[in-house]
């Protein structure tokens, strides 16, 4: 957690998640198993823009999401990045906390259908049950994966 001087923590943590990724796929990679793989890494909230009295940041709302696997489309970023990142600015909430433009169920949707769940069956709805009420585009299969 960046509560605290994050400039200084940020980047050894980025090198670490690299490692970490970079195991993974080689291991994937090897045992053949990379084209049936998806890595979807989600954080449960964001980080405020703003900095606190600490130089770190405090939860904030809009995250990002970053997947990665065999059959993911890859260069794509979903979303809109805001135009005005001011206090003011329609999607600043205030203290640098910024409201998403595209919901969690709209991501988790895709790699639900890659998984083979059926809209047809109502396993869709099962497991994202508010997917209609987010009021942003849900991403398809198709929208994110080659095949």
């Amino acid at each position: 957690d960046h509560h605290k001087e994050m400039k200084y923590s940020l980047s050894d943590r980025y090198k670490s998640v690299n490692n970490v990724l970079t195991a993974f796929y080689n291991e994937m990679k090897s045992k053949g198993y990379w084209e049936d793989v998806t890595l979807q890494i989600v954080s449960d909230f964001g980080r405020t823009l703003t900095p606190n009295s600490s130089n770190g940041t405090d939860h904030g709302w809009g995250g990002h999401y970053f997947a990665m696997g065999g059959s993911v489309k890859g260069n794509q970023i979903f979303g809109e990045y805001p135009d005005d990142l001011t206090e003011s600015g329609p999607y600043n909430i205030g203290r640098g906390r910024i409201s998403p433009t595209m919901s969690w169920e709209s991501i988790l949707n895709s790699v639900l259908q890659w998984m083979g769940l059926d809209d047809d069956k109502g396993e869709l709805d099962y497991c994202l049950p508010n997917r209609f009420q987010a009021g942003t585009k849900l991403l398809s299969k198709e929208d994110v994966f080659a095949d």
